[in-house]
């Protein structure tokens, strides 16, 4: 049988091209998720090394969609191997990941993968290091409204806990904008 797996990284990613190239392969099944590549833990991932039995061949798009960094990549392939199980990476063509050649290729392919996330990696650092060189606000602005209604409940008396129940906020939050307070205070008695 064959069996994909498609995978992007975060939720404002989209499925459907890795979808179709995996349906117009044959897939009688598809295992999709939307999840970092550098998390070991990926469900999708998981239940599809689960369902996959002797003879199954599993197809992904993209070597990187696999995993992102060399030992994974690697740990899946020997999984996969071990259990009889076929492994076809489209950007690899027809080679045989289970091959030695294959092994080969596909080693350097997620060596690759590898590389390329932690080039992303540095060029974001990069770029937040010059915005915040040039003065410009990193991360979400503060919700003014929602510190308003903290601190308004915190003078009421209002636990801090109870606060972030019944206003659907963390309680870090809360303690972060309590914390504040009492920083302002003491900066003004200084």
């Amino acid at each position: 049988m064959k069996i994909g797996y498609a995978r992007v990284s975060t939720t404002d990613q989209d499925l459907k091209l890795q979808m179709d190239q995996l349906t117009k392969l044959g897939c009688k099944k598809i295992f999709s998720e939307k999840i970092s590549g550098k998390s070991s833990n990926r469900p999708k991932l998981n239940e599809l090394m689960s369902f996959a039995r002797e003879g199954d061949t599993i197809i992904v798009t993209k070597t990187d969609r696999l995993a992102r960094n060399t030992i994974d990549a690697l740990t899946i392939a020997k999984q996969l191997k071990d259990n009889g199980i076929g492994l076809k990476l489209l950007d690899l063509g027809d080679v045989d990941i289970n091959s030695d050649l294959g092994h080969v290729i596909f080693t350097v392919m997620s060596t690759f993968a590898e590389l390329e996330r932690k080039r992303i990696n540095q060029r974001r650092k990069e770029g937040q290091d010059k915005a915040k060189a040039e003065g410009k606000h990193l991360g979400r602005h503060k919700d003014t409204v929602l510190r308003l209604k903290i601190l308004e409940l915190l003078r009421s008396g209002y636990s801090k806990n109870s606060i972030a129940r019944s206003l659907n906020c963390s309680r870090t939050t809360v303690y972060n904008v309590a914390k504040e307070q009492v920083d302002i205070a003491n900066s003004d008695l200084s």
